[in-house]
């Protein structure tokens, strides 16, 4: 059954395999020997694996109750006298906004172990057992899953100083001349950058491009090129000189940072203090950008 369960969650034999630890093979056995004794067709299996309407039914019961018996074994598990607080947020963002601040939550809440967990995946394919708290970058919030936003982030053309301290860029064109970072995990590119103020990206443009944004923010820190960046992940660096805006131009908003506390939480007062901290700091951090950033 708990084959079952991570196949329905991820739709995918391969990624259900890797979740359990164990070879696709065997988790394509164990759906298939349920389906012999329930005398039913739980998949689809054609292009794209999809539930069956009395495998939907089953996932429905079946999830939740690996939820409970979960968060059961975790009362038993966060026995310390210590609390231990669960947060899930995107890897560069922990880097560069959330670790850096982190200290100032410890000095309210001393008896607090803040764990750190780091991905991008959708809040609905979370499993809300295993952590408190979520932050996430959402274009607009899910109405299954209420969260709230907290730190604005408008994308801006970055680069360190010395790349254009002789010839700062007074155009679009005067970017397009310069090498253009770019991070696959990044919603929008280059190319939307220079839409949205009526150019077109010239055929010539160079590129360097990375699987993650904090290897592009870190290449836009050595200067490598110019950096399409969220405001809120370079504020520190542009406050302190490392980076600069390259052209000070509007930048245009994409997605903004939202926090939520796990429905399922054992520490629900904890996690809204800690979602009330993130209130806070995300707001002396939309001023602070008002200040240096926008033009």
């Amino acid at each position: 059954m708990r084959s079952f369960e991570a196949v329905g969650r991820h739709l995918s034999f391969t990624r259900a395999a890797d979740s359990l630890g164990v070879t696709h093979g065997a988790v394509s056995r164990q759906i298939t020997l349920l389906e012999t004794n329930l005398g039913v067709r739980l998949f689809n299996r054609g292009a794209t694996l999809t539930l069956t309407d009395q495998g939907q039914k089953l996932f429905e019961e079946v999830a939740p109750a690996f939820d409970r018996l979960a968060a059961a074994v975790a009362t038993i598990d966060r026995g310390e006298t210590q609390r231990v607080l669960l947060v899930n947020a995107p890897p560069t963002f922990t880097m560069k906004w959330l670790i850096p601040r982190l200290s100032r939550f410890h000095q309210r809440f001393r008896d607090v172990d803040v764990r750190l967990s780091t991905g991008i995946g959708a809040l609905r394919e979370l499993r809300m057992n295993e952590v408190d708290v979520v932050i996430r970058r959402l274009a607009r919030p899910d109405p299954d899953v209420p969260s709230a936003p907290f730190l604005s982030s408008a994308l801006f053309p970055v680069c360190a100083p010395e790349l254009i301290e002789r010839r700062p860029p007074t155009s679009p064109q005067d970017i397009a001349d310069l090498q253009l970072i770019e991070a696959e995990t990044g919603a929008l590119g280059w190319a939307d950058w220079f839409g949205r103020l009526g150019y077109q990206l010239p055929p010539s443009a160079r590129f360097a491009r990375f699987e993650q944004m904090f290897f592009a923010l870190e290449a836009a820190l050595d200067g490598l090129g110019v950096a399409l960046m969220p405001s809120a992940l370079v504020l520190d660096d542009i406050a302190a000189g490392r980076l600069t805006v390259a052209l000070k131009v509007t930048g245009f908003h994409e997605r903004d940072y939202y926090s939520l506390c796990s429905p399922l939480t054992r520490q629900a007062e904890l996690s809204q203090a800690f979602v009330a901290w993130l209130g806070e700091e995300g707001a002396d951090s939309n001023r602070l950008a008002e200040l240096i950033i926008d033009p």
